[in-house]
């Protein structure tokens, strides 16, 4: 009898739990058998890596296996537990090998030759090594570009199991995974502010939004501009930093994205028909993430939200509000960041008629068309925008482009980052700050102050609409350089904010 282990990890949410695959070998039929709750990939992988092992040309055991994965009580899933089943089966008879591998924790999906396929979750992996203090992960070379995130950790890239016991028996060596960082100056496929036509007001709606993070929601006719400055956004928005890399990249690492590190504000942009699962995150077993949470640190785009449930549109409210979202399982819960920017287009009506003389849509139609968008909801957008066909022109020539966009948006949240640095808060932008807070300590002056509790007396805005107005208020004053709101800041944030209760008339 002989008993070998290695340490790999199983995915709960977008982290990554340490699970520790034994592998004993003693008398009996020869076969198999995998315990701890693994879902039907671990079940399968048995004549995975039976058939990869005999291709490497390794001695595999001619007797019974009971393969044990522990905490037994954790569901697993994932063909990323080929190479470490593997490997523990091979080192229960080679004492040298069990040392090292003991040390080193393997992620990893064996091809029928043997080869090492990329997986997803690695980069979580690699946080809870280093958190945990492994000294070495063994990790396909597909996934290299995750490793460049993840410092303190000595990463290895196994091309081939044969590879990988060549490394455990001291044989050989693996090439260290140390790919050099990538920046991409501006998302590929998403234009230029160039490209758009007149429409100062949405532009400059826009920018407001970019350097503060904010919320916002356009109405108007089709062909008006909508999706193109949507579309142009993240193009304006900074690089992520540091952190925001790291963690945007493990969510797209979970989701099962191939992709390279994430450098630049993700853009997600999913189809008017989407589920409140695949918006939210779910699925059964592992629940994965779902667009808001692939949105992390970056924008959501949803064209056409007329179009949307009103079920599934309130369902980003409680997001909206804690930057998370809590998916509640019979056995467990399941937290996913989603701090991102959501932006909402539609059009005025269902024949999309800018003025009611030209509706073709009944009285009744024209006036419920935006209902889905709930007051609750709109309340917690920060900018709307109502554009008109009026608005464009026919040249694009002397159009202010993305680069120029940017930095400004650059030099604004520089500003407010410095400040709220100072305040100490560890935020980036205006529309992430505490609203209690920023009342408290970051008001605007008196007489923008006494405006907005007069808008509050009144009853023209919530007491949410303020602290949004005020957010909306310092971003006005970032971008144009002030160092606190004044009375003109504060009624063009409010004039601003007026748009996301536009009730188009009937």
């Amino acid at each position: 009898m002989a008993l070998g282990s290695t340490l790999t990890t199983a995915l709960d949410g977008v982290a990554a739990r340490p699970v520790t695959v034994e592998a004993n070998i003693g008398p009996g039929l020869p076969g198999i058998h995998v315990v701890g709750l693994g879902d039907a990939s671990v079940r399968e992988s048995r004549d995975r890596i039976r058939t990869a092992v005999a291709n490497a040309r390794l001695d595999w055991p001619k007797t019974k296996i009971v393969i044990s994965m522990s905490p037994a009580a954790m569901p697993k899933s994932g063909s990323h537990f080929d190479l470490p089943i593997s490997l523990a089966v091979l080192s229960a008879r080679h004492p040298g090998a069990a040392h090292r591998l003991a040390e080193a924790l393997v992620l990893g999906e064996l091809g029928l030759d043997g080869s090492v396929r990329p997986v997803t979750g690695v980069l979580p992996a690699l946080l809870t090594a280093r958190r945990r203090g492994i000294r070495t992960v063994l990790i396909p070379p597909g996934n290299a570009a995750e490793a460049a995130l993840v410092d303190d950790v000595d990463v290895r890239c196994v091309p081939s199991l044969a590879a990988a016991w060549d490394w455990a028996t001291g044989v050989g060596e693996l090439p260290a995974a140390r790919p050099a960082r990538r920046t991409t100056p501006t998302p590929p496929g998403l234009g230029d502010f160039a490209d758009v036509a007149g429409q100062q007001e949405a532009r400059f709606a826009t920018e407001i939004a970019a350097a503060g993070a904010h919320h916002m929601l356009m109405i108007g006719p089709p062909g008006s501009g909508k999706s193109m400055i949507a579309q142009r956004l993240p193009g304006v928005l900074p690089a992520l930093t540091g952190h925001q890399a790291v963690e945007a990249t493990a969510i797209h690492s979970v989701a099962g994205a191939m992709e390279p590190v994430v450098h630049r504000p993700p853009f997600i942009a999913p189809h008017h028909s989407v589920t409140r699962s695949a918006l939210l995150g779910g699925g059964s077993g592992n629940p994965r993430p779902g667009a808001i949470s692939l949105a992390h640190h970056g924008v959501l785009f949803l064209d056409e939200a007329s179009e949307i449930p009103a079920r599934t549109l309130d369902s980003l409210r409680t997001p909206l509000e804690h930057g998370r979202v809590k998916l509640s399982r019979a056995r467990n819960e399941v937290m996913f960041p989603a701090q991102f920017q959501l932006i909402l287009a539609a059009n005025p009506c269902r024949c999309g008629a800018e003025e009611p003389a030209a509706c073709r849509c009944t009285a009744k139609e024209r006036a419920t068309y935006l209902a889905n968008l709930s007051g609750p909801l709109r309340d917690r957008l920060d900018i709307g925008v109502r554009m008109h066909s009026a608005g464009a022109v026919l040249r694009t020539e002397g159009a202010e482009d993305s680069a120029a966009i940017a930095e400004r948006v650059a030099q604004a949240r520089e500003r407010s980052c410095l400040r709220w640095s100072r305040h100490g808060l560890g935020v980036e932008a205006n529309a992430h700050v505490e609203s209690s807070y920023l009342r408290r300590h970051a008001p605007a002056d008196d007489a923008a102050m006494a405006l907005l509790g007069a808008y509050l007396a009144a009853g023209d805005v919530s007491q949410r609409g303020v602290d949004r107005a005020l957010k909306v208020a310092w971003s006005i004053c970032d971008v144009e350089g002030g160092a606190t709101p004044t009375l003109d800041h504060v009624a063009r944030a409010v004039e601003l904010r007026a748009g996301t209760a536009v009730e188009v008339p009937a």
